[in-house]
């Protein structure tokens, strides 16, 4: 869907706000949730990241990944609270905010965001069989545990999985499926 996006920001209306904000909540969400452990304090730092791109999107103009230009205002936001935050309201500590990492892993992390969503996005192009079993196997069940959970026999199972992850290796990529295997390995 960010594909559908002008990478133009500057002419940006309404209609693509909401769609990017509709298409990549959940990420940023969760992004944000790796520095900030109150729910309710993510969707304000959500909601103030969105008003400074919406504000800010005629002087922002042509970016390269709308994500990756979010996730680091979202991440900036967050730095800028921790620091305008008086210590004697909420500190480093505070189960509020985590404390901010280095740049390094902010990037971690961002890539880490990026593979899940490839990943899933991926995973809703098999069918609903292999995509159960996939799931099921990420959750730690066994082939013969799959097999009586589906009513299938162990040799299907089997079979489902090996087309499945042939499938995904050529919709990943490399880096991507071996995230994928590290899921389905432990």
């Amino acid at each position: 869907m960010e594909n559908e996006l002008p990478s133009d920001l500057s002419i940006w209306d309404e209609r693509c706000m909401k769609i990017f904000i509709e298409t990549n909540s959940a990420l940023f969400r969760v992004f944000a949730s790796r520095y900030v452990k109150d729910i309710d304090i993510i969707d304000d730092f959500l909601q103030e990241a969105y008003i400074k791109l919406w504000t800010h999107r005629k002087s922002i103009g042509e970016v390269k990944s709308l994500r990756n230009y979010f996730y680091t205002l979202l991440y900036h936001t967050i730095l800028d609270k921790q620091a305008s935050t008086p210590t004697h309201k909420v500190s480093i500590e505070s189960p509020e905010i985590q404390e901010i990492p280095s740049d390094n892993s902010l990037f971690h992390h961002i890539v880490e965001m990026e593979s899940a969503q490839l990943i899933t996005e991926a995973l809703k192009k098999l069918s609903k069989q292999s995509n159960q079993v996939l799931l099921m196997s990420m959750e730690g069940k066994s082939i013969p545990e799959i097999a009586q959970e589906l009513d299938l026999s162990i040799n299907t199972v089997k079979t489902v999985k090996y087309r499945a992850l042939k499938r995904l290796s050529s919709l990943l990529s490399k880096e991507d499926f071996l995230l994928l295997l590290l899921l389905l390995a432990y």
